[in-house]
């Protein structure tokens, strides 16, 4: 897939061909989802007793900031090709989901009394619908960006990795979505960075190819638990320590940190069993 860019700047021509197909991708099931007679939802039993905290409307709407700084700080037009290859086949990925799994949100949101958060809400409320629901792209295009702002010198590789993580846990805490969202555009972003590796497949980093390969695991397996967690009630606590030793292990692939292994999971095995 080759991109030929015109006189206008290569980032601005990737942000417009995003900002396209997105609109065209996610009105399009939108459209969809609001023509069936029923659609239905997936809660979690426990999820009832997530807290709406209004506040975070503002790393949530925050997404779309996100988008225009990410296309500014990409300085390659290799690197600018794969993170464009990416969101596109996120959105892509996620509206077929949208359109083969329609679901929409179930809880209604209490009202909101701060003057400017109402606001916020408000305009929430008037570009979007309940729908378009699992997976959740504010939670795959985060891990995009975050491939993009990890390459920023500390301190603000830092900030952005804690804002970031502020913008996936707000799609719970402003009832825009249930955790079964998070979990699927968790892996749906893992699957995306499967099949548009990041870099040529050197030896520098196939480690970091390896680790979306733990990553992945990690969250089909901590999806597994709460699955079994819902409808048996049992099987959750060994899949979480699962997912935890998998997620660890993506880590220590990703950071080159090999040796660290073996003495994490004798750690974790250590642990479990004295629990």
């Amino acid at each position: 897939m080759k991109f030929k860019w015109g006189k206008m700047n290569a980032n601005m021509w990737g942000m417009v061909i995003f900002s396209a197909v997105f609109a065209l991708v996610y009105k399009f099931s939108l459209w969809y989802a609001a023509q069936l007679g029923e659609v239905r939802s997936f809660v979690f039993g426990f999820e009832r007793d997530i807290p709406f905290l209004p506040w975070t409307i503002i790393p949530y709407l925050s997404s779309g900031v996100f988008f225009c700084v990410v296309f500014l700080l990409i300085k390659s037009p290799e690197a600018l090709r794969v993170f464009l290859k990416r969101v596109l086949l996120m959105t892509v990925l996620a509206g077929i989901g949208f359109i083969l799994m329609p679901l929409q949100f179930s809880q209604p949101k209490p009202q909101v009394s701060h003057t400017i958060l109402g606001a916020l809400f408000w305009l929430l409320d008037g570009v979007d619908d309940p729908y378009n629901q699992s997976p959740s792209l504010h939670v795959a295009f985060a891990f995009a960006f975050w491939t993009v702002f990890r390459e920023l010198k500390s301190p603000w590789r830092h900030i952005a990795a804690v804002w970031l993580m502020m913008v996936a846990l707000s799609t719970l805490t402003t009832y825009q979505h249930h955790l079964i969202d998070v979990f699927t555009g968790s892996i749906l972003a893992h699957v995306v960075f499967l099949i548009i590796p990041s870099q040529p497949r050197t030896f520098a980093y196939r480690n970091l190819h390896i680790a979306n390969f733990y990553f992945l695991a990690a969250w089909l397996v901590l999806l597994a638990s709460f699955l079994m967690a819902e409808y048996f009630g049992t099987g959750w606590f060994n899949g979480c320590w699962l997912a935890v030793a998998l997620f660890i292990t993506g880590f220590l692939c990703q950071k080159y940190r090999i040796g660290q292994l073996r003495r994490e999971v004798i750690r974790i095995s250590v642990f479990r069993r004295f629990l």
